[in-house]
């Protein structure tokens, strides 16, 4: 699955798909710039908590995390 996919079809806060435009558009982004789970989970739970003031568990963000780099290394957004 590609890395866009695996976001769209997420919703970390609850809040509907479709509810973290910008905010997954940042995510993709950074997976240009970051190539390990530590720095992407770390990226990903500061875009979350800068936007919305909240942040889903560590577990959660780093397991995305993890899934994002998987897919970004065997395909391109």
């Amino acid at each position: 699955m590609r890395a866009e996919d695996l976001l769209l079809a997420w919703d970390p806060l609850g809040y509907g798909l479709g509810s973290y435009g910008p905010e997954f558009d940042d995510i993709a982004l950074a997976l240009i710039h970051v190539n390990s789970i530590d720095q992407l989970d770390d990226v990903i739970r500061q875009i979350l908590t800068d936007a919305f003031g909240d942040c889903p568990s560590e577990p959660e963000t780093r397991a995305m995390a993890a899934r994002l780099l998987a897919s970004s290394e065997s395909c391109q957004l």
